[in-house]
Formats: C-alpha cells, sequence, structure tokens
C-alpha cells in the first residue's frame, strides 16, 4: 500500500487497485459483503492486503445505514 497516496486522497481505499470508497460502496449497496468477491466484481483481486481493514469499515458503514 501506498500510504502518501492514501494521505494525500482519503477517498482512495486500494493503492494497488486503485479503488476508491465510491466504487465499493456501489458494489456493496448491491449485497455484496465479501472482500474477495467485492474485489472479483470489479475485475480485479487484492494484491497485499493491506486494504482489508479499510473494505470491512466501509461494509459494516453500509450494512448500518441499510438497517436503520
Amino acid at each position: 500500500m501506498d500510504n502518501n497516496r492514501k494521505q494525500q486522497n482519503p477517498g482512495l481505499v486500494c493503492t494497488c487497485n486503485d479503488l476508491y470508497a465510491e466504487e465499493l460502496t456501489e458494489i456493496i449497496e448491491m449485497g455484496e459483503t465479501e472482500y474477495d468477491e467485492i474485489f472479483a466484481l470489479l475485475d480485479t483481486q487484492p494484491r497485499c492486503g493491506e486494504c482489508v481493514n479499510h473494505v470491512d469499515e466501509i461494509v459494516a458503514t453500509s450494512n448500518a445505514k441499510t438497517t436503520v
């Protein structure tokens, strides 16, 4: 993970694949919650795995919004 790039753009979730929170949120709002499947639907795959916690946070936040 390129921490400098991530600090410059907080919306950047995965620096290996240039994935942004907006892209991930769209997939999650369609119902996908599994890390590997989210990446597969974006036609990519996890590389270093440093973004897994950030992806999990987005899933949790999205799920919390849908249950309210």
